[in-house]
């Protein structure tokens, strides 16, 4: 029996203010290459309708006109953040916009200390189903309200980009920012496998599909008026959460999955796991360095219907 040769071939450039790799395990290298091409292009399509730091992204104007006929990404992104919002009881808000900016997050991620423009404030109930038009696709958001996407939005353009690769080569992975999802095998016909960074490696996940998201307080950091702050605001109190870990890893059946659940152990602990099926897999790290592997208990929520892959 012939044995096929496999060779690996990847891609690495920078999207979504973050570094990616697309990886491709294939027979064909020209049609590997060619393939990889269409993820990144996919990638940065999202990026473009997604981001709400490009003027002419549909974000962008959703946020400055408070109505719009949405595009197909970012409709499918509010819907998967509304069903989010809810799953999460509004814990997973997409308007804490406000309390970023306040914190001088506004075009970049702040570079050394800044001053807070605003007082925090907590996040009023919300509906967010009832700004979707589902019969014309239009977004209609109440007035003042505006919206970061952001993880949301990565998630779903991670599945989207591997949707592209799936089925075509006898493995995949698509990367961003360490969000990931790998279908298929290696070169060598084993498991793909990913080391959980916390600062340091503390573990190893492997599986196939695999799909992979943390969620961190240690990176995306600065300060405001001389108190270290984050990017992952508490809605309860329009405060970077504070909140017992400070790294969180899910694998979880899709990517969509992995990230709800890793911003929700940061913002709520361990209790954020009664919310998801008995699939899923994280590593946390406290705030004393101390690691751990939690898992969901079998009679949680029910799987989400977002994300595309897993």
């Amino acid at each position: 029996m012939i044995k096929t040769m496999l060779t690996t071939i990847r891609r690495e450039f920078r999207v979504m203010g973050t570094d990616a790799q697309i990886i491709v395990v294939t027979e064909d290298v020209h049609e590997g290459e060619d393939d990889l091409g269409h993820a990144e292009e996919d990638l940065r399509e999202t990026e473009r309708e997604l981001s709400r730091f490009q003027e002419d992204s549909d974000l962008a104007r959703l946020n400055r006109e408070g109505r719009l006929l949405a595009g197909e990404r970012l409709l499918a992104t509010v819907r998967a953040t509304a069903r989010a919002h809810a799953l999460s009881d509004g814990l997973l808000d997409p308007r804490v916009i406000d309390s970023l900016e306040d914190l001088g997050y506004r075009h970049a991620l702040p570079n050394g200390e800044v001053k807070r423009t605003g007082e925090p404030s907590p996040l009023r109930p919300v509906d967010m189903g009832t700004w979707i038009d589902e019969r014309t696709g239009e977004i209609t958001l109440p007035p003042g309200v505006r919206l970061g996407l952001a993880g949301v939005g990565k998630a779903l353009g991670i599945g989207w980009a591997a949707l592209r690769l799936a089925g075509r080569h006898a493995g995949i992975l698509v990367d961003v920012g360490g969000d990931l999802v790998a279908l298929g095998h290696d070169e060598n016909g084993e498991l793909w496998r990913v080391s959980v960074n916390h600062g340091g490696v503390v573990g190893e996940l492997a599986d196939s599909p695999l799909a992979v998201a943390t969620s961190t307080t240690m990176r995306r950091a600065w300060k405001a008026n001389g108190r270290s702050v984050h990017h992952l605001i508490d809605p309860r109190t329009g405060e970077p959460s504070r909140g017992r870990f400070a790294y969180a890893t899910v694998a979880a059946p899709t990517i969509i999955e992995a990230d709800l659940a890793a911003k929700l152990l940061i913002l709520e602990g361990r209790e954020a796991l009664r919310r998801f099926g008995g699939e899923l897999r994280a590593v946390v790290t406290d705030r004393g360095g101390n690691t751990e592997l939690l898992a969901a208990p079998e009679q949680a929520a029910t799987r989400s219907e977002d994300g595309a892959t897993g």
